[in-house]
């Protein structure tokens, strides 16, 4: 038999099935499920994911709405140094109890359940950086070879050897 994910909510336990214009809170930490990374980031399989979310009735089925904090780990694609990022996302999914025809990107109510895991592997991956860095505010800079001078007398202007051609044409 199957063990029930922690992140499988009883609508009927919790009173807002059918019932429009009942609300509760739902404020856990639950433990992350596998697979909240792309290549480079990601949130560790059983790493704390702070939820403070409010499940609200409406006619067409269970409005969830809040946050999802967490901590993703990874490597800075700049320095491949270890990082950590905070992930703070926003839920706002709509949960309906029978899904229109030809709509397939809603979420739907099983057997009077609601599971919010798709909905947080969604929000959370979506909001990892593909390029992570350690820090936004730090200048990346690097020096290849040596620095070029520029001499004194020297200008600066890519011009200035033609404007040497045309004072020489001028005084012959």
């Amino acid at each position: 038999m199957k063990k029930r994910s922690e992140f499988v909510y009883d609508l009927r336990s919790m009173g807002l099935l059918g019932r429009p214009g009942e609300w509760e809170r739902v404020n856990a930490t639950l433990p992350a499920p596998a697979d909240l990374k792309i290549e480079v980031i990601g949130v560790a399989e059983g790493s704390p994911l702070t939820l403070e979310l409010m499940f609200e009735s409406v006619s067409e089925g269970i409005y969830v709405s809040g946050s999802v904090s967490t901590v993703a780990r990874g490597e800075d694609v700049r320095t491949l140094d270890e990082i950590e990022l905070p992930i703070d996302v926003d839920i706002n999914e709509m949960y309906v109890y029978e899904q229109a025809d030809g709509d397939e990107e809603s979420y739907v109510i099983d057997r009077d359940q609601l599971d919010l895991e798709p909905a947080i592997r969604d929000a959370v991956v979506m909001a990892l950086p593909f390029s992570p860095v350690a820090d936004d505010s730090e200048e990346f800079s690097f020096t290849l070879g040596e620095d070029l001078e520029v001499e004194a007398g020297e200008s600066e202007s890519p011009f200035a050897a033609l404007k040497d051609l045309l004072d020489e044409k001028k005084e012959s």
